[in-house]
């Protein structure tokens, strides 16, 4: 079986020595690497970080988009594993929804310096979510659906609503509703369909969970279920979205996650980051 062409972007610390290992950024569903390019990558790469970002299978530039719908959460994780070892250095991996599950699957079999997890799909996956998203906001999840199946393109409202706080800009609501696409079919089965006999415990690492609280997908109770299994607290910022590195406040985002790696990774003395 051959390996998938995976797209792989790389933003350089800039400034002096490294603050800590390098950071890879893993997307979630519906998206690719292309997310965290408009903030996080030069943002966290200006603080002094060396910066990924890793398009999944069938997302981005990577390749795989004809056989997409057949391609599994285990797939992805294959995929993570090869991105570290293309890297060539352990990363600190930050996943945001669909990309945090995969983490966690990935935390199953293996070790990291250290774990950031942005509104993250849960260990228990999308069957509570979807309920809720389906009685809580019907319109919404139907424009979902049809979006998935290739039926429906949703629009502006439907996005900012779906996805971000009421204050995210125009920009980023344009940049989402032209770079979105659908998902691995196969992916979704995977995460709404978790056995719970089947989670398995985690390595200890230093882990970070933060949740928004304005989510409609996934709620602060998902997040205090992640933050368990990682053994770690949860933190829900206030007027956030879904899109974490995207909206309007993606800055306070980006800064919490920038204090908690100094906190394990502190600056050399004369070093700023």
């Amino acid at each position: 079986m051959s390996h998938p062409r995976l797209e792989l972007i790389h933003e350089k610390a800039k400034g002096g020595a490294q603050l800590a290992p390098p950071l890879l950024f893993v997307h979630g569903a519906f998206t690719a690497a292309w997310c965290w390019q408009m903030h996080f990558l030069p943002w966290f790469a200006e603080c002094g970080y060396d910066c990924w970002a890793l398009s999944l299978e069938g997302h981005g530039g990577s390749s795989g988009h004809d056989y997409l719908s057949g391609i599994s959460i285990d797939d992805y994780v294959r995929n993570l594993s090869a991105a570290i070892r293309q890297i060539g250095q352990t990363p600190i991996v930050i996943g945001h929804s669909m990309g945090g599950f995969v983490l966690q699957q990935y935390l199953t079999l293996h070790t990291l310096p250290g774990a950031v997890l942005l509104a993250s799909v849960p260990p228990h996956g999308l069957a509570g979510s979807s309920l809720r998203l389906m009685t809580q906001a019907p319109s919404q999840f139907l424009a979902l659906n049809l979006y998935q199946n290739g039926m429906h393109q949703p629009d502006w409202t439907e996005l900012r609503d779906m996805l971000f706080s009421p204050a995210a800009s125009e920009e980023v609501i344009a940049l989402m509703a032209r770079q979105a696409q659908q998902e691995s079919q196969r992916a979704i089965m995977d995460m709404a369909l978790v056995n719970p006999l089947f989670i398995r415990p985690l390595p200890r690492l230093p882990a970070l969970v933060l949740g928004a609280a304005d989510d409609r997908l996934i709620s602060p109770s998902d997040v205090v279920a992640t933050a368990t299994r990682l053994d770690s607290s949860a933190e829900i910022l206030p007027q956030m979205g879904h899109m974490m590195m995207l909206d309007e406040r993606w800055e306070q985002v980006a800064s919490r996650v920038v204090d908690w790696l100094g906190q394990h990774w502190p600056a050399p003395a004369g070093e700023t980051g």
